[in-house]
């Protein structure tokens, strides 16, 4: 098990046009990570679980501690296979799921794996 948390610079969201991640962009949040590494198949859901019980608790901890995570988003490149994409996308969700709509009706993309919009 370990973790780690991402020293990106502060001003790392007042450069390039707007996105879809993070929702809010008037404050940068360091993503943390904590990884978890097990060969018994038979334990994925209760690891995942562990993931889950670890970054609730973490947050917390912060929340006590008076930090504001109100306005952060879940980190896309860090987030669980079934996070929902409102937490990742928060009110871009509908506008990504639109372009969505326009680029891929076939729903080709949708082989490749990942979180599906």
């Amino acid at each position: 098990m370990s973790s780690a948390i991402e020293p990106f610079d502060s001003g790392i969201f007042s450069h390039g046009s707007p996105s879809a991640y993070p929702p809010d962009r008037s404050r940068a949040v360091f993503p943390s990570v904590l990884n978890i590494a097990w060969s018994n198949a038979a334990l994925d859901k209760t690891m995942a679980d562990l993931l889950r019980d670890g970054a609730k608790t973490i947050r917390g901890v912060v929340i006590a501690d008076g930090q504001n995570l109100s306005h952060a988003a879940v980190y896309v490149n860090y987030a669980l296979f079934d996070t929902p994409l409102e937490d990742m996308y928060g009110g871009n969700l509908a506008r990504l799921r639109s372009i969505k709509a326009k680029i891929d009706p076939e729903r080709v993309m949708v082989l490749a794996g990942g979180f599906k919009f």
